[in-house]
C-alpha cells in the first residue's frame, strides 16, 4: 500500500491514480491530506504539492494545476526530457521525476487537447497534426506507460520489497466489415450502378472482373474470411469482428442487413469469433441510429452487442462515448488516428475514459487502436515493405512496455486490383510479430 499525500482533492487526481496505480502499477493506494498522516509515516509514500520537498522521507512530485482546475482552457505546458524520455509539465531538475506525471498522464489519456479549439479534416475528425504528441514527435511512443515505468523506477529504488506488478503484452487483432462482398449479394440497382460506373470511367479490367464475380466464375475480392480464419487459427490470434449496420449511404456501403445470406455470413463468423458494431458515420449526427443498428446486430446474433468501433474512427468526444455508455456498450476500439498509426492517448494500455464535461470517469474501456491498414498503405503512401517495417516497431513499443497492440484492418484490404498488392503478406507478418 503506498500512502499519497496532496493537499487538494479532484476526481481528476483519483482518476490519474487509479490509472496509474492499479491498473499499470498493479498495487494499491491511500489517498489523504493530513501532512501528519504522511510524516508520521514509514512505509512507501508519495508527496504531491507544490513543494512536495516539505515532506521529508516522500517521493516528491511537484504539482502543477491541471489536475485541480475547472473546465477547460489553454495548457501552458512545458516541455521537458527525463532519461529518453519526452515529459509535460516540466518542473524542476531537483526532483527526480522533474515534471508532474500524474498531470502529464491526465492529459494524454483524457484526450484535453481534443476538448480545445482545434482543425479537424474532411471528416470533421481530429487531425492528429494538431496533437502534442505529433508536434513534439513522440506519437509512436507509448509515453504514458513509460513514464509509469520510470515511476515505478522511482518507487522500487527506495522500497525494493513493494509489489509493483508488471503488465502484461497483450495482442488484439480486429477486423472492420465495411462491405461484406465487393460484388456479390447486392441489389439489383446497385450492381447496375456498378456496372455503369466502370463502363463510364473506363475502368475495363475492374468491367471484366466485376462480371466474372457475379457469374460465378471468380472469387469476390472482398471474401477472405476463409483465408483471415486460417490466419488467425495458425498464429493462436483471437480477433474481433466489427459489422457496419447502417443504411447505405455516401460513406456507409454495408450491405443491406436484412439480406438472409448477410446475416448468416456474421452468425458464422460468431460461432468462433467476438462481434462488435461498426457504427455508421451517420449515426455520429444522429444518435437514434445507433439503436437501431445494435438492435439489427443484436436480432441477428440472438444475444447483446456491447463492443464498438466508429466508421471511419469517427469520434466526437465527449458525446460518442457518453452516447454508447448509454447503450450498455462497455468497450470501444475507436481510439486511434486514421492519418497516422501511434498512441493517439499516449498509452497502448486500456483505460476507462474520463468525461471532462461532467467531470468523471465513465464505465466504458477504451482499448487504443495502434496500426490500421489504410493509414499505412493510403494516407502515408507506404509500400508492403515499409509497412511491415512500420508496423513490427509498433509491435516492439507495445511489448516493451507491457502494453496491448490493437490492430486494425479490413477484409477489404486485400483485394489487388484496388492496389492492395502484397498486403497478404504484411498481414500474416504482423500476426507472425504480434504473437511472437
Amino acid at each position: 500500500m503506498i500512502l499519497l499525500y496532496s493537499d487538494r482533492y479532484s476526481s481528476r487526481l483519483r482518476y490519474s491514480l487509479d490509472l496509474i496505480f492499479h491498473t499499470l502499477l498493479g498495487t494499491d493506494y491511500t489517498l489523504t491530506h493530513d501532512p501528519e498522516t504522511l510524516l508520521s509515516a514509514t512505509g512507501p509514500r508519495i508527496a504531491y504539492a507544490v513543494d512536495p520537498q516539505l515532506y521529508e522521507g516522500a517521493l516528491p512530485i511537484r504539482a502543477v494545476e491541471l489536475l485541480f482546475e475547472k473546465g477547460l482552457q489553454d495548457q501552458n505546458i512545458a516541455i521537458g526530457q527525463h532519461l529518453d524520455t519526452k515529459t509535460l509539465f516540466r518542473t524542476s531538475k531537483r526532483y527526480p521525476l522533474p515534471y508532474d506525471l500524474f498531470a502529464a498522464v491526465f492529459y494524454l489519456v483524457s484526450r484535453y487537447e481534443e476538448y480545445l479549439p482545434h482543425r479537424s479534416d474532411t471528416h470533421d475528425r481530429y487531425l492528429h497534426t494538431e496533437s502534442i504528441a505529433c508536434r513534439e514527435g513522440f506519437l509512436e511512443t507509448a509515453i504514458v506507460d513509460r513514464w509509469v515505468n520510470q515511476l515505478r523506477q522511482q518507487l522500487l529504488e527506495r522500497w525494493p520489497d513493494l509489489p509493483l506488478r508488471k503488465p502484461v503484452y497483450q495482442f488484439i487483432p480486429t477486423i472492420d466489415i465495411d462491405q461484406l462482398y465487393a460484388y456479390r449479394q447486392k441489389s439489383w440497382v446497385r450492381i447496375a450502378g456498378g456496372l455503369f460506373s466502370e463502363l463510364r470511367h473506363g475502368r475495363w479490367q475492374s468491367f471484366r472482373q466485376r462480371l466474372r464475380v457475379l457469374s460465378g466464375t471468380q472469387a469476390d475480392p472482398f471474401d477472405t474470411y476463409h483465408w483471415l480464419n486460417q490466419q488467425h487459427q495458425e498464429h493462436g490470434a483471437e480477433p474481433v469482428y466489427f459489422m457496419l449496420m447502417g443504411d447505405y449511404g455516401q460513406l456507409d456501403n454495408a450491405h443491406n442487413p436484412r439480406n438472409e445470406h448477410f446475416r448468416e455470413h456474421i452468425r458464422t463468423l460468431a460461432d468462433r469469433n467476438r462481434i462488435g458494431l461498426h457504427p455508421s458515420v451517420r449515426s455520429t449526427e444522429n444518435q437514434q441510429l445507433i439503436d437501431r443498428e445494435k438492435a439489427l446486430l443484436e436480432e441477428i446474433l440472438n444475444r447483446p452487442v456491447d463492443l464498438s468501433r466508429q466508421h471511419f474512427l469517427k469520434l466526437r468526444l465527449p458525446q460518442t462515448y457518453q452516447q454508447l455508455v448509454k447503450r450498455d456498450f462497455t468497450a470501444d476500439f475507436s481510439m486511434g488516428y486514421a492519418a497516422a498509426p501511434g498512441f493517439r492517448s499516449g498509452t497502448a494500455t486500456p483505460h476507462f475514459f474520463y468525461d471532462l464535461d461532467h467531470e468523471s470517469p465513465i464505465k466504458l474501456k477504451i482499448y487504443p487502436t495502434i496500426v490500421m491498414d489504410v493509414s499505412l498503405r493510403v494516407y502515408l503512401d507506404l509500400g508492403p515493405a515499409a509497412a511491415s517495417e512500420k508496423i513490427t516497431a509498433l509491435i516492439r513499443e507495445c511489448k516493451a512496455v507491457g502494453g496491448t497492440f490493437v490492430s486494425l484492418w479490413h477484409n477489404s484490404s486485400f483485394s489487388e486490383p484496388d492496389g492492395w498488392v502484397g498486403w497478404e503478406a504484411v498481414y500474416s507478418r504482423l500476426l507472425a510479430e504480434a504473437r511472437a
